[in-house]
């Protein structure tokens, strides 16, 4: 693997969608090339923080009943 390949995997291996192979051979190029290493580590960086200032909330149960009657409806409209 060669660094713009590595590069192009960056965010797919921080949120752990990387195959078993492609895992493997990404990091296999991280041990041997600093640079990718580095930009892997601001990636997960990121994500952290990102996670650290999103404020998440649950839905209202009308909201949640509102969707799946819809979801529902749509459902039976296209059978």
């Amino acid at each position: 693997m060669n660094c713009n390949e590595a590069l192009v995997l960056i965010s797919a291996a921080v949120d752990g969608e990387l195959s078993i192979t492609e895992e493997q051979h990404f990091l296999q190029h991280l041990s041997k090339c600093g640079e990718c290493y580095s930009e892997f580590e601001e990636a997960q960086k990121t994500k952290m923080i990102i996670r650290e200032i999103i404020v998440r909330f649950n839905a209202p149960q009308t909201l949640i009943n509102s969707v799946m009657q819809l979801t529902s409806l749509s459902q039976k409209e296209t059978s």
